[in-house]
């Protein structure tokens, strides 16, 4: 045996172990020092003696971990674009302290002199995460004194319509959450309620994790509204006036309003005080739109079904008016955290808005008969006939959440939640048609057909959530947890035909009143586990959710008669059936994994199964005329959709700038579109569109995004991002009339540019474009509008600042498209429309800061901010 090899084998072994022995590990995490956002990317040093001994870079939460560091003393230098570098020194690894935690580490934005002005890096508008991306709201100045709706129209991922209907990457199914707190009503409804001054950053999680709830086709939409922070006293206050006075007149019809007018209000209140955080704001918006609406519906007259007399004919409504909108928006909302010990926080916070909306189309209609759509109208088939159509929207919303968060010990919380939600949304639809005789005014006489609907949806939901974190030596963190929730919603409909047209249906159906009990209750449980190896971070997930859901409906008393036009829907309906239940139990996967090549260069993958229940309003049996030729209702019958999401990221970095692309997939099973027939025996001498919902198919969303944010010499700012995807919907060929496989590319590109001037005037400026896109059965057109916003802050009057807009400044703020519906290769009725909203609105804003500067270096961090 060789006795040396093996003795200096054993030595060798002894060594390394020992030296192991006396190694230890140094971590901490690098924050934003004014406010407290952690920094990824960063770059650590830890040098000995002035010489570089091990480096680093931070993950995608700020945090460093550096292993196997020899007993000594050292010095630890964090550096990273547009902040000043910080060295921390005296860090002191040996045999009492094997593991050095330097916690929080704050880089101060860096400053530069530009011919003797001094000017600050410009914080990046975009910033990518292992599973979201988020935007700074403050940097689409054309969007203050409105709505989260108008910040969300500035991103790549998002899109609005012409009716303020708001979609990720095509799809109006997705959550809003608010400050990490899930909410319960339309989405839409909640983010036109939030006024875009109180928002502080916008998230878009398109993958959401597990610890979220896999409801919603498009993922989550997190606001985080301004919060408290500084110490002592701050206050914000705001105020605009605007629209286009030199063109206001009055509807000659109704003698409605026709105006531009707008003005929001604001002022908002953070306090601090040691363990203490208030945080309170009150808000008011109104906001006017005049429009003009033109619509061209022709109805196949069927020679089988229709009784008009004109078989094979086509009845044509040429319809042209205007078309104001308008709503009015109040928010009140206040929060107190407080810290009862180290280890322990409370945190209150309750929210509430109000909001009135509406619009009216006064639509002139040439009705008539013709042998074709576009054709000459037959004799004596011409009738005009004077139509307005007025949707009102009353709305409030609740919030109240509580929140408890413990620290178990340094890498252990376990916090708990309740929330309770409550809202109540009513609308009436109010029609009415007049002989038409000229251009007079028309509410004084008695209308030839007068219908009044009305609805309510109040809504009560509980939440509970518990939910445990625990942070290993390694770093890597482990999260589980519960979130039962119940919803109540106890809807009301009223139908009321005030004057008889003779071409009403069965004469025994008096009423169409009805109303529902829904009760959801959804039953989650989740862990997630977020880890690193080397350059590579990962979260692998697990979301359980099982739905216990009954409907019930009070009245069956019309069923047949209006779900016998759709009964190839719903095979074998019971029409009888007044309790429709579902129990389903599904397990969501998340993967988010995320791998850093160097310092600029890094990918990022993501994939879940999300789920999509049906809202309330798609299932409720309401038989709504929508307009003069469309009456829609809802089925009680849908099932979820089911969704796979996937995408794939590169971020890349240069300079002071960067730049991402994001390759996506959507898949949806299931799919639930709007049906569309034609009855020629409810309330129109040529038939009507009637429509419903039901599951018929598939979609499928491929495609790319791209994000730039550029830093010119820290004076110009500039955000460019799209998106370009293959949208394709895959339907059911005997539900839609023929297979109405459809395809489209869809893209959009969307430029937002702010350039400092001086140092206390700034010039904004956005511009968008989005190509029209196919639904199941119809088209929307494009749109692009360009804003301007030009800010400035007088240096002898502090906290003040003035600022003026420009809006649709091209005058292009338009939307449009058809729908159709069809019979093999005939269609049976075809409605383009064009919606019309007039531009160049000036708005003239006032802002007043008290000393909301003073203390930005102290910002505190509570507990619980980093969960979300």
């Amino acid at each position: 045996m060789n006795y040396t090899k093996i003795t200096g084998v054993v030595c060798g072994l002894l060594l390394s172990l020992s030296a192991f022995a006396q190694t230890g590990i140094i971590k901490g995490r690098i924050v934003d020092a004014q406010n407290n956002e952690e920094i990824p990317f960063a770059n650590i040093a830890l040098m000995e003696n002035g010489i570089i001994v091990k480096g680093s870079v931070t993950n995608d939460n700020g945090a460093f971990r550096l292993d196997n560091i020899a007993e000594g003393t050292y010095s630890l230098s964090v550096s990273f674009l547009g902040y000043e570098a910080s060295e921390v020194k005296d860090v002191t690894v040996s045999k009492e302290s094997r593991v050095v935690d330097l916690k929080k580490i704050g880089l101060s934005v860096s400053s530069l002199n530009i011919e003797g002005v001094e000017v600050k890096a410009m914080a990046q508008t975009a910033k990518t995460k292992i599973d979201r991306k988020t935007y700074r709201a403050q940097d689409f100045a054309t969007a203050s004194g409105g709505s989260a709706v108008d910040v969300l129209d500035k991103l790549p991922a998002v899109s609005v319509d012409g009716e303020g209907t708001v979609s990720v990457r095509g799809t109006s199914d997705f959550l809003v959450y608010i400050n990490g707190k899930p909410t319960q009503a339309g989405a839409t409804e909640i983010l036109n309620q939030i006024p875009a001054d109180q928002i502080k950053d916008v998230e878009i999680i398109t993958v959401p994790g597990a610890r979220f709830d896999a409801q919603g086709k498009g993922g989550i939409i997190n606001i985080t509204t301004q919060k408290g922070g500084l110490d002592g006293l701050s206050i914000v206050a705001n105020g605009m006036v605007g629209g286009t006075p030199w063109t206001n007149k009055d509807d000659v019809y109704s003698h409605q309003k026709l105006d531009n007018n707008r003005y929001n209000a604001s002022i908002s209140m953070m306090y601090n005080k040691d363990k203490l955080s208030i945080s309170g704001a009150l808000s008011i918006q109104s906001r006017n739109n005049k429009g003009r609406g033109i619509i061209d519906p022709y109805i196949y007259q069927d020679p089988e079904e229709s009784v008009s007399g004109y078989p094979g004919d086509y009845y044509v409504l040429d319809g042209e008016g205007s078309r104001p909108k308008w709503y009015t928006n109040m928010m009140a909302n206040v929060g107190v955290n407080y810290q009862l010990s180290e280890d322990a926080e409370v945190a209150v916070n309750y929210q509430y808005s109000n909001r009135t909306s509406g619009r009216t189309a006064n639509y002139v209609y040439d009705a008539y008969f013709a042998p074709t759509p576009d054709g000459e109208p037959i004799d004596g088939t011409l009738q005009q006939i004077f139509n307005p159509n007025d949707i009102h929207r009353d709305g409030w919303f609740s919030n109240l959440s509580v929140d408890y968060i413990q620290k178990v010990n340094e890498n252990s919380k376990l916090s708990t939640t309740f929330i309770y939600e409550t809202s109540n949304l009513d609308q009436t639809i109010d029609n009415k048609e007049f002989p038409y005789n000229g251009e007079r005014y028309y509410y004084n006489d008695t209308p030839d057909f007068h219908s009044f609907q009305s609805d309510e949806t109040p809504i009560d939901a509980y939440r509970f959530e518990l939910d445990y974190q625990h942070i290993y030596d390694n770093g890597n963190t482990i999260n589980v947890g519960v979130q039962p929730q119940l919803i109540r919603l106890d809807g009301a409909f009223a139908y009321d035909t005030i004057i008889g047209n003779g071409y009403w249906g069965d004469p025994s159906i008096e009423s169409y009143d009805n109303s529902i009990d829904l009760k959801r209750d959804v039953y989650s449980a989740y862990i997630d586990y977020n880890g690193t190896s080397g350059k590579l971070s990962y979260i692998l997930g697990l979301r359980a959710e099982y739905m216990d859901q009954l409907m019930t409906v009070s009245s069956t008393e019309y069923f047949e008669y209006v779900y016998g036009y759709f009964n190839d829907v719903g095979n074998g309906r019971d029409f009888d059936q007044t309790d429709f239940e579902q129990r389903k139990f599904d397990l969501f996967p998340t993967l988010h994994a995320k791998y850093d090549m160097n310092e600029l260069n890094s990918i990022s993958l993501a994939a879940s199964r999300r789920i999509n229940r049906p809202p309330a309003k798609d299932m409720a049996p309401y038989l709504y005329r929508r307009h003069q030729e469309i009456y829609e209702m809802g089925d009680p019958l849908l099932e979820p959709e089911y969704t796979i999401n996937a995408e794939l990221n590169y971020t890349r970095k240069f300079g002071k700038s960067n730049m991402t692309l994001t390759g996506f997939y959507r898949g949806v099973d299931n799919a639930i579109y709007r049906v569309n027939r034609v009855a020629y025996d409810m309330g129109n001498p040529g038939g009507v569109l009637l429509r419903s919902y039901t599951n018929a198919g598939n979609q499928t969303s491929l495609g790319a995004e791209m994000g730039l944010n550029m830093d010119i010499f820290s004076k110009v700012k500039l955000f460019v991002g799209g998106s370009l995807y293959d949208f394709k919907v895959i339907a059911d060929d005997e539900l839609l009339g023929e297979s109405r496989d459809s395809r489209s590319t869809n893209w959009n590109l969307k430029t937002n540019a702010s350039w400092m001037i001086s140092n206390p005037l700034k010039l904004t400026v956005d511009y968008s474009i989005k190509s029209g896109s196919v639904t199941p059965q119809g088209k929307s057109l494009e749109f692009q509008a360009l804003n301007a916003a030009v800010n400035y802050k007088p240096e002898k009057l502090n906290g003040w600042t003035f600022s003026a807009k420009v809006l649709d400044i091209l005058g292009t703020n338009q939307a449009g498209g058809y729908t159709a519906a069809y019979e093999g290769e005939q269609i049976l009725l075809r409605r383009d429309y064009v919606y019309d909203y007039e531009g160049q609105i000036v708005e003239l804003g006032i802002s007043y800061s008290f000393n909301s500067n003073k203390y930005k270096a102290k910002k505190k961090k509570h507990i619980g901010d980093d969960y979300f």
